[in-house]
């Protein structure tokens, strides 16, 4: 089977979505399937994260400000001349200058573009992906071609792709029109999500309850929506799952690790300032951008709380090994699940999550995986929750489950072959 990717997050991006599906196609690949990617041309961050063997990744200009600063970019290095490849892409992550009153600059402008562009700045791929979309359309005559939501201007190349090809198959993640979608795109978002809805043979989500919520809103038929969630690497290496209080805070500190994104609606000062009133509880967190109010709790923690910026994938899986406990911060949105959850089922670690809203799905996940506690996410119930972890660690132990088998249909060769059985699926009803 061939299969074309639309994916503007792709490696060497190393974003939550980019993440996906470095993942999701190195294991299709492994399946035997011939794997395309149409990408943009972007630079890579300090955290680049390498192509998979095997996948071929089509890439073209990015449009607007940031395929301009692209060119520009490669004008001025002759060490990356050429496509990104995973060889190379480690010589632009290490030579990615900090940002100075240009990249301040070109920040605000991206800011301002957004206004206007749909859905941001990201929307002006749209021109240059188009007519790289036909070329390859005609070219590899793909058996399906999926699109990758966030950003929407990958639904609607896959929109264009379906008036070629009816195996189309939506990966949504979130619901297009969500709660934090601005104002001024909430219309266009919505007549969006419905276009996907018809236009695609299949449409994939990453939590049951954003299926409800599509099947509630546009009426789609239900058998036409999959729950694809986010997934673990089987073959990184792992703790074997222990939930023993003897192998926790050995040197009488008990190292929690959080690793992933803050936004307005998953906050972490709950949770700093309940470590800060718990002197045997340190926290590291990976975290590409952090608030100055949370960097004020850190410089009076005594040490105790280190932010350590943005980290190469890699090392944040070995940063997941070295730790006690890993810290989850669920979305004040009950349709969403933070990725990273499913992540850290694969460190063989227990998973604290601090939800925000009592239907947070990921609460009924950690509750039926026995792999960790839930806690609400406020400073008097986590410093609770902390000060009973560290003077009662076995009764903590003795609320997690011992066995481990339940977390093995998240690994990422697994949701591999589902998602392969759904393209099949796809792909044979078309020819009909």
């Amino acid at each position: 089977m061939r299969i074309l990717l639309i994916a503007y997050d792709y490696p060497p991006l190393a974003s939550p979505q980019a993440i996906r599906w470095h993942y999701l196609t190195r294991e299709l690949v492994a399946l035997g399937v011939d794997v395309h990617v149409l990408a943009p041309q972007l630079p890579a961050s300090c955290a680049a994260l390498a192509v998979p063997p095997g996948v071929t990744v089509h890439r073209c200009a990015a449009g607007g400000l940031a395929g301009l600063l692209e060119r520009r970019r490669r004008r001025s290095s002759s060490a990356v001349a050429g496509p990104l490849t995973p060889a190379n892409a480690e010589v632009v992550a290490s030579s990615t200058p900090s940002l100075n009153w240009k990249g301040r600059l070109y920040q605000r402008l991206d800011v301002l573009i957004g206004l206007w562009c749909y859905p941001d700045s990201r929307g002006q791929w749209r021109k240059p992906a188009r007519a790289a979309l036909s070329s390859l359309m005609a070219q590899l005559r793909p058996d399906i071609v999926i699109s990758s939501h966030e950003p929407a201007v990958s639904l609607e190349l896959g929109i264009d792709a379906a008036n070629s090809t009816a195996a189309w198959l939506a990966d949504l993640g979130d619901p297009v029109l969500a709660p934090y979608t601005p104002r001024r795109w909430r219309r266009r978002a919505g007549r969006l999500e419905a276009q996907v809805c018809v236009k695609a043979a299949a449409v994939s989500v990453t939590t049951a309850q954003t299926r409800e919520l599509l099947i509630a809103r546009h009426g789609i038929d239900p058998d036409k929506v999959s729950v694809l969630t986010q997934g673990f690497d089987e073959r990184a290496a792992r703790c074997a799952w222990n939930p023993n209080p003897d192998s926790f805070a050995r040197d009488g500190q008990w190292h929690l690790l959080y690793t992933g994104r803050f936004y307005p609606f998953r906050s972490p000062l709950a949770l700093l300032e309940a470590v800060l009133a718990q002197p045997r509880v340190q926290l590291t967190v990976a975290a590409p951008e952090v608030a100055p109010e949370c960097l004020a709790l850190a410089d009076r923690s005594g040490g105790r709380i280190v932010f350590l910026g943005e980290q190469p994938h890699a090392r944040v899986l070995e940063l997941q090994q070295q730790c006690d406990v890993l810290v989850n911060i669920g979305n004040a949105l009950a349709a969403q699940t933070p990725g990273k959850l499913f992540e850290y089922l694969g460190s063989g670690k227990p998973i604290l999550h601090c939800y925000s809203v009592d239907d947070d799905p990921a609460n009924v996940l950690i509750r039926s995986w026995g792999r960790g506690w839930v806690c609400r996410n406020d400073r008097i119930n986590l410093q609770t929750f902390l000060r009973t972890l560290v003077e009662s660690p076995g009764q903590r132990c003795a609320e997690l489950s011992r066995d481990d088998s339940g977390v093995a249909e998240y690994g990422w060769s697994v949701l591999a072959r589902r998602l392969l059985q759904l393209c099949e699926q796809v792909a044979k009803e078309d020819l009909r």
